[in-house]
């Protein structure tokens, strides 16, 4: 018996005694090896110790248990080796991301359950292992804020607490989906389709999570003092949820920069006719508002920057005019709470949402990956990135310009205009820029916004929330930009 087909016989063994006491010892002698060449060729061909591997094996079991049965907790600790509830806790955590009880509460995905013959597969798996342990983690999260969210017992904020909840929920419910395409990629690795899938679908659910604070804070922020108070505690709860599934975002792509890619160069004979469908429909959206002049002049421009020949069409263009839409379409939906007789008139931007969204994913497809992919960005991404957290906070401060209306004396809204003039010259220098020396002046530049939005707060008194919570979203980004000059 070769040395692999050894370990595999042992993993077989380890299989139908999962339920009883075993030791290195016993393992290794019904394979004739001894214990050091055992657990040496073990951790060689599986990536873990031998005890490591039975204990996850008898988690992942347990985890299965704990779906498709009735037990108690402390029934199916004891059944996998474990004396006490809280040592099966701390272990199930550790191994799934969650405790036991969340991950029964919300019928979350099991490592995968299969032993795979295969040491590139096997080796594999442990990665996939991780993302599914970090995306237990995430969903639970999410299922938890939702349910505060939906406890909300301000009157004024009900419609917005239930939309905010309902969002969260669509969130960890991406989320799960995913789970089992994981899964698969652990016993094939050639499902390709399922990559790019989990790749967007992740990174959609961070960039919407960052959204969906940075909306809530807002939200709250333009609300009375003592309405502030209250929901803060819940916002940061945000916060903490946006920066939960950035990281995970980015250890998917982690993974994905591992993986290869098919190519499908015929697609591309579709591409120009894909992309004039997405104009179409989005033409399409901006006929349909009436009334909302800041959401119809934004999904104009992202109508606009898709108008290129199709040679200069990329899957960065088209990621971050979806993000835009996603924003676009957000800040619909608040306005939808406020005047719910309104939603036909925002009906259409989900169509063009979804065509651009199926643009995103063909012309993802076509991009051939490198062997060596690369993980830093690229100073000129560096700066786009910065441009478009600009365009952001533009997008909100007009908006506020115009729900606050006649709330706004004529200099107020003098000088909130003249701010807006000043971010967009940030945006377009930006634009140009192209050497490192730059992210100082554009540093600055976003410092002296800031400084000029908190003195128009200030001048606005308790009706200057939001205002001062925008101007802290641009002091955030000046200290980033800063970090990346320093």
């Amino acid at each position: 018996m070769d040395k692999e087909n050894a370990i595999f016989h042992s993993l077989e063994q380890i299989e139908s005694q999962i339920s009883e006491k075993l030791t290195v010892e016993n393992i290794a002698s019904a394979v004739y090896f001894s214990n050091n060449h055992y657990q040496r060729l073990f951790r060689e061909i599986v990536g873990d110790s031998v005890m490591e591997y039975v204990t996850k094996r008898r988690l992942t079991l347990a985890g299965r248990a704990l779906l498709e049965s009735n037990k108690s907790i402390i029934d199916i600790a004891l059944e996998y080796g474990y004396e006490s509830r809280e040592g099966f806790t701390r272990s199930f955590k550790a191994h799934m991301g969650v405790s036991p009880a969340e991950y029964r509460k919300y019928t979350l995905a099991a490592i995968s359950q299969k032993t795979v013959k295969e040491k590139c597969i096997m080796m594999y798996s442990k990665t996939t292992d991780g993302i599914v342990r970090e995306l237990n983690a995430l969903i639970a999260k999410a299922k938890d804020i939702a349910i505060k969210a939906r406890k909300n017992e301000i009157a004024e904020y009900t419609a917005f607490w239930s939309m905010i909840a309902d969002t969260t929920d669509s969130y960890a419910n991406k989320a799960k989906e995913v789970l089992e395409r994981i899964t698969v990629i652990s016993e094939r690795p050639d499902e390709i389709t399922n990559r790019f899938a989990i790749v967007k679908t992740i990174e959609d659910i961070a960039f919407q999570s960052n959204l969906l604070a940075f909306s809530v804070g807002l939200t709250v922020s333009r609300g009375q003092p003592e309405h502030i108070k209250k929901q803060w505690p819940l916002y940061e709860k945000y916060l903490e949820l946006a920066q939960a599934a950035t990281l995970k975002s980015e250890k998917i792509a982690g993974l994905f920069n591992e993986l290869s890619a098919l190519i499908f160069e015929d697609m591309r004979k579709s591409a120009a006719g894909k992309i004039n469908e997405v104009i179409t429909k989005g033409k399409v959206a901006v006929e349909s508002i009436a009334g909302y002049e800041n959401i119809k002049a934004e999904v104009r421009n992202v109508i606009i920057c898709l108008s290129v020949p199709i040679d200069e069409v990329t899957v960065s263009l088209l990621e971050d005019n979806l993000f835009r839409l996603h924003i676009i379409s957000f800040a619909a939906d608040i306005d939808i709470c406020r005047n719910p007789k309104d939603k036909p008139l925002f009906d259409n931007i989900a169509v063009f949402k979804e065509a651009l969204s199926d643009a995103v994913g063909f012309f993802q497809a076509l991009v051939k990956p490198t062997n060596k992919p690369t993980l830093k960005r690229t100073i000129q991404k560096q700066f786009q990135d910065i441009a478009y957290q600009g365009h952001i906070l533009l997008f909100y401060c007009r908006s506020e310009i115009e729900k606050m209306g006649s709330l706004l004396s004529d200099e107020q809204r003098t000088i909130f205009c003249e701010i807006c003039g000043n971010v967009n010259a940030f945006i377009q220098f930006t634009h140009t820029a192209s050497d490192e020396s730059t992210f100082k002046l554009i540093a600055d530049m976003v410092y002296s916004i800031y400084s000029d939005m908190i003195t128009l707060a200030d001048k606005l008194n308790e009706r200057g929330g939001a205002v001062r919570f925008l101007a802290n979203e641009f002091n955030g980004l000046a200290d980033s930009i800063m970090k990346r000059f320093s």
